[in-house]
């Protein structure tokens, strides 16, 4: 891990995670984290307690790595941040091997109260490419940051129904002509996740 590292947290007792930078370590000890913008953080601020224990995972050059660590302190003046014990052990797994496909699949993105229309034009297990005409969002545009989380709804081929899957924004690239949001899934329907395999499959991914 490195300072500006993107760490995803779950605090145990709930299923909804957290995107916090890592700005702090001291090798053996401990970890310290920012917390994201209080609107974020409402479902889940009664749970960052001293003693709580949480799961994080992050990805670093392709591979996804995961602990089991505990909350150790909280600050909250002047910026909320967490201290979380140095973890014991790191796991990890490669998530390369997630082939994507090309295509063109009607899509929107939520952030927060946000609603970006667009399309997905690459797709795979772990996540997508998701692109949409600059001008006709560009209040929006101006005001994305890596790591927000975001639910994205897709429509597949012969499904009426939209598909919505809890996912992170991994990336940004804003250009004349269009944008594009690299987008990781992170939470999936388990029937939703078959739609999407199958899909795949089919493509030949």
């Amino acid at each position: 891990m490195y300072i500006g590292t993107i760490l995803r947290l779950q605090i145990e007792g709930t299923r909804r995670r957290l995107s916090c930078e890592l700005i702090g370590v001291d090798d053996g000890k401990y970890l310290i984290v920012k917390m994201p913008s209080l609107h974020i953080m409402e479902s889940v601020s009664n749970l960052l307690v001293t003693g709580n224990e949480i799961t994080a995972k992050y990805m670093h050059k392709g591979t996804m790595f995961g602990f089991q660590s505990t909350i150790i302190d909280l600050i909250h003046k002047p910026f909320k941040l967490v201290f979380i014990k140095y973890p014991d052990k790191t796991d990890s797994y490669d998530v390369r091997g997630n082939k994507r496909v090309e295509c063109f699949l009607p899509a929107n993105v939520k952030i927060a109260e946000q609603i970006l229309e667009g399309s997905i034009t690459d797709i795979s297990r772990a996540g997508c490419l998701f692109t949409i005409e600059t001008h006709e969002h560009e209040g929006l545009i101006n005001m994305l940051k890596l790591s927000n989380e975001i639910k994205i709804g897709f429509y597949l081929p012969g499904i009426a129904e939209e598909l919505n899957v809890d996912a992170d924004q991994k990336s940004i690239k804003i250009d004349t002509d269009g944008s594009s949001l690299g987008i990781e899934f992170v939470e999936m329907d388990s029937t939703v996740k078959a739609k999407l395999i199958d899909f795949l499959s089919k493509a030949g991914a």
